[in-house]
């Protein structure tokens, strides 16, 4: 069994918990599956801990430090006019490159949102073009959570940019059955006692994701986990997820009281 479960939702909505609560599920009904957390240096698609470098800052990296030209042109990887030097996988790079190289870290660097979305959904265009892998994969935050922090919080672009490049996403991914579980938790002010520029910042992601699911060629479950139980949200969840990936009604195991 082959397909593609995306976890979403703004931070501390529960999507770690959700996808490691996917995963277990899956593999306790015999489903080969690959729960990818956020974070990890060999994601399938995600670029963390990864430098983006166009040819004029290779140029001018090796004039500032020509004893590290070896060590680069090792792990250097080429992506069309650009190279990509993947630091979470080579720890033994020398301490001066690494700190140069981080000059140019796909999420937080000096890389211009061109450069970015261009390396980024060439890595998923290539995950897509290998065809189906032969596990699940479940995936957290990839899809809505790092795009929007980057393009709107970081970049600053139109919404307009963040949705062509979020569907350019999914439709690179098309071929591998990929559906979306969105953890909802409602408005990010409810219960506090003033609103903060932080709070305002997490109502307008929540509004630019909420706005911008209706427009992705996914199926979708929206979650509202600010209401009912979490057994509750579990149930949907995994209904979801099984019809999906079409697997065979099977009682649940009993909950412990």
């Amino acid at each position: 069994m082959s397909g593609l479960v995306m976890v979403e939702g703004l931070p501390g909505t529960g999507k770690s918990t959700t996808a490691a609560g996917i995963g277990a599920w899956l593999a306790g009904r015999g489903v080969p599956v690959e729960q990818w957390p956020e974070g990890r240096t060999d994601h399938p698609v995600d670029l963390e801990q990864v430098a983006v470098l166009t040819n004029e800052d290779v140029v001018q990296l090796l004039a500032e430090l020509p004893s590290a030209a070896d060590a680069f042109i090792r792990t250097a990887e080429r992506a069309g006019d650009a190279w990509l030097v993947r630091l979470g996988r080579h720890p033994e790079l020398p301490a001066d490159l690494v700190e140069r190289l981080r000059r140019h870290d796909c999420y937080d660097g000096d890389v211009t949102p061109e450069l970015h979305a261009r390396v980024l959904s060439d890595s998923w265009r290539q995950y897509g073009d290998r065809g189906p892998r032969a596990a699940v994969q479940v995936w957290e935050g990839v899809l809505l959570h790092n795009p929007v922090g980057a393009f709107v919080a970081r970049f600053d672009e139109p919404v307009s940019v963040l949705e062509a490049y979020v569907r350019g996403l999914v439709s690179s991914v098309s071929g591998h059955a990929p559906a979306l579980v969105y953890l909802d938790a409602g408005d990010p002010a409810e219960g506090r006692a003033g609103v903060d520029d932080h709070v305002e910042a997490m109502r307008h992601r929540r509004e630019i994701e909420l706005d911008l699911l209706p427009h992705l060629a996914l199926p979708t479950l929206v979650v509202r986990t600010d209401t009912g139980s979490w057994d509750e949200h579990t149930d949907r969840i995994r209904t979801f997820v099984g019809g999906h990936l079409g697997l065979e009604a099977a009682p649940e195991p009993e909950r412990a009281a």
